[in-house]
C-alpha cells in the first residue's frame, strides 16, 4: 500500500478520536501529554537559554552580529526538537493507558472488541513489560541512526534519515495497541508494518511532523492511537 492510504488512517483517526463517544477516553492522554510535554518544554526552555549564552560568549567580536540570529535559531530548533522528544516520552508513559482507548476505537468502528481477561494490574504490569520491549528495539536503532549522524559525506542526508526513522518508530508505536490488546508478540506488529512499509511511513510520517509542532502535539497522541488502531485493521486481511 501507498504512503496515502497511511495518511487517510491518520485523518481518519482524528475523526474518530474527536467524536463525542470516544471524547471522554481521548481527553485523559491527551491531559497527560500537556502536563508532562508542558514541564519538559519548560525545563529544556532554561537549557537553551544557558546554551545560547554560552555559545554567544565564545564568538569572537567580529562575529557578534551573528548573536541576532544564533538565539532564535537555537530556540526555535530547541524546543521542535524538545517537543518531538517530550511527545514521545509523553507515549512511552502513557503506553499502559492507551491501550483501552485502542478497544473503544475498535468497539466503535468495528463493532468489536478484543478479549482480555487480564485484570488492571495485570494488564498495568504487561503494559510496561511491553513499553520496555519496544525500547529495546527502538534503542540500538537509534545509537545507529547517531552513528550515522556523525560520518562525514553521508551525514548530509541525516535530516532525511531521522525523519524516516521517526516516522517508522511512530507507526510501530501506535499500531502495537491492538496488538497488544490481543497478547500477540510485538514481532507481529512489525512483520505487519514490514509487508505495508509504505502505509507505515505515511502514517508515521504525519505522526512524526505534528508531534514535534509545541501545543499541538498532546492532541495528536490520542488521534494517532486512533488512527493506528484503524491502519492495523486495514492491513490485516492484505
Amino acid at each position: 500500500m501507498s504512503p496515502l492510504h497511511g495518511v487517510r488512517q491518520f485523518i481518519e483517526g482524528a475523526r474518530t478520536a474527536c467524536s463525542s463517544q470516544l471524547a471522554r477516553y481521548s481527553w485523559a492522554p491527551a491531559l497527560s501529554s500537556a502536563i508532562i510535554i508542558g514541564l519538559g518544554l519548560a525545563l529544556a526552555s532554561s537549557y537553551i537559554g544557558e546554551f545560547s549564552t554560552w555559545l554567544v560568549a565564545q564568538l569572537p567580536d567580529w562575529l557578534g552580529f551573528l548573536e541576532r540570529i544564533l538565539t532564535p535559531l537555537l530556540y526555535v530548533f530547541g524546543l521542535l526538537f524538545g517537543a518531538w522528544m517530550f511527545g514521545f516520552l509523553a507515549v512511552i508513559i502513557a503506553g499502559p493507558f492507551l491501550g483501552n482507548l485502542s478497544r473503544k476505537v475498535e468497539v466503535l468502528e468495528l463493532g468489536e472488541s478484543p478479549d482480555d481477561t487480564r485484570s488492571f494490574l495485570e494488564g498495568l504490569v504487561a503494559g510496561i513489560g511491553r513499553e520496555a520491549r519496544k525500547l529495546g528495539y527502538y534503542l540500538p536503532r537509534l545509537f545507529l541512526v547517531l552513528l550515522i549522524t556523525l560520518i562525514p559525506v553521508i551525514n548530509i542526508i541525516a535530516p532525511i534519515i531521522w525523519f524516516g526513522f521517526g516516522a517508522w518508530i511512530m507507526a510501530v508505536q501506535f499500531c502495537d495497541y491492538p496488538t497488544e490488546n490481543r497478547n500477540l508478540p510485538f514481532s507481529d506488529t512489525i512483520t505487519r508494518l514490514r509487508r505495508h512499509r509504505g502505509a507505515a511511513l505515511g502514517f508515521g510520517g504525519c505522526t512524526t511532523l505534528l508531534l514535534a509542532i509545541p501545543l499541538v502535539n498532546f492532541l495528536v497522541i490520542p488521534i494517532a492511537v486512533a488512527g493506528g488502531t484503524l491502519l492495523w485493521h486495514s492491513l490485516e486481511d492484505t
